[in-house]
């Protein structure tokens, strides 16, 4: 199979570039997720439970699976300039949960250039669709 020849350089990466990505979080999305990474924790996978036994209405997703959403932003920057990536380092801090039923939208920011080794550094942000964050955080990306 042959490779689409990307023609970026990390020369041409603007300072300030923005991706945006949503996606609705329910409770279908949260059971492959849970089954992805065996993580099977009530909170997670019965609503009446984290109803019960939380202060939440529902059952919440996974922390991870609300830092996985900074994929898909990623990707459609590299395919808007071209350019391929290695993934370095990723943090997340959690401001809020996550509840089933949610759609998240995650930024990300190009935030720096490390020209010495074609470094670039990503602030994130998640909200959820009453416009509260859910999640900041950053990634650190190798040029290839």
């Amino acid at each position: 199979m042959a490779t689409e020849a990307w023609t970026g350089t990390y020369e041409e990466l603007p300072l300030g570039a923005s991706e945006t990505s949503s996606q609705l979080i329910d409770g279908g999305a949260i059971d492959k997720f849970a089954d992805a990474i065996q993580s099977f924790n009530p909170i997670h996978m019965d609503g009446e439970w984290a109803r019960e036994n939380t202060p939440y209405p529902d059952r919440i997703a996974h922390g991870v699976m609300t830092t996985a959403l900074m994929s898909k932003p990623l990707v459609q920057f590299c395919e808007r300039y071209k350019i391929r990536t290695a993934l370095l380092s990723s943090s997340s801090k959690y401001i809020r949960a996550v509840v089933a039923g949610d759609t998240v939208t995650t930024e990300i920011r190009l935030a720096e250039k490390t020209d010495q080794k074609k470094r670039i550094r990503f602030e994130v942000e998640s909200k959820n669709q009453k416009g509260e964050v859910v999640m900041v955080g950053e990634l650190l990306e190798q040029c290839l």
